[in-house]
């Protein structure tokens, strides 16, 4: 009998490492052209972007601080109900240089060495996608793909941080308009376990420990 119960609560701690170290989708990250939360905005350009924020720029009539708004160009790939092309004005337009558009999200319980990043992106004219102001290495060029006309896969395995990240999309605009794009971003990372929990596991492992101890000096006496 205490063999199998020192069984089922070495079984219920390899469980609950099991469940502690598997994937869980991470919520807070969205893809442009949404409002709070994600919910559909209205239609049309200028419709703020509740998720999106320009952050630098140099083309006239950026205004760093202010939310993204929404944009969209007979040349670009269709928008869909959960994802819509933002740029720094839904209209008129200013001219050539460059503007970043960023969003946030928040690892807080999880394991951030274990996080994953992926979806679809596109960017009118050129663009480069940075974690945490590095470069992941996913790069558009206007002047030789299209880099609006479809999105483009890219995935991130790395350089995430605990706490808050920020996902930044770098726009260089050779000539108005300017516009980014994210479709279909997934997050997932490894939930940290609860205090409680991380008690749990080492108990059961100290049961089994102490378990094994007494059957070893029960043959040798």
């Amino acid at each position: 009998m205490k063999f199998m119960h020192v069984t089922l609560v070495a079984a219920a701690a390899a469980t609950l490492f099991a469940g502690a170290a598997q994937a869980a989708m991470v919520s807070g990250l969205y893809n442009t052209g949404l409002g709070v939360g994600g919910a559909a905005l209205p239609a049309g350009d200028g419709q703020t972007d509740a998720n999106y924020t320009l952050i630098s720029g140099t083309i006239p009539g950026v205004v760093t601080g202010t939310p993204a708004k929404t944009y969209y160009n007979g040349a670009y790939a269709a928008e869909n109900a959960g994802s819509r092309w933002v740029s720094y004005s839904g209209s008129p337009f200013s001219g050539a240089g460059t503007v970043s558009v960023t969003t946030t999200f928040d690892l807080t319980g999880f394991k951030a060495s274990t996080a994953s990043l992926s979806g679809l992106w596109g960017v009118d004219n050129d663009g480069e996608i940075f974690l945490n102001g590095v470069s992941t290495g996913f790069t558009l060029l206007g002047s030789n793909t299209n880099s609006f006309n479809v999105l483009h896969n890219f995935s991130v395995g790395s350089g995430f941080v605990a706490g808050v990240n920020t996902l930044t999309v770098v726009v260089l605009d050779s000539g108005s308009p300017a516009a980014v794009r994210f479709d279909g971003l997934s997050l997932n990372a490894a939930a940290v376990p609860e205090p409680a929990s991380w008690m749990m596991l080492i108990a059961g492992f100290g049961l089994v420990g102490a378990a094994s101890r007494r059957r070893s000096s029960a043959a040798v006496a």
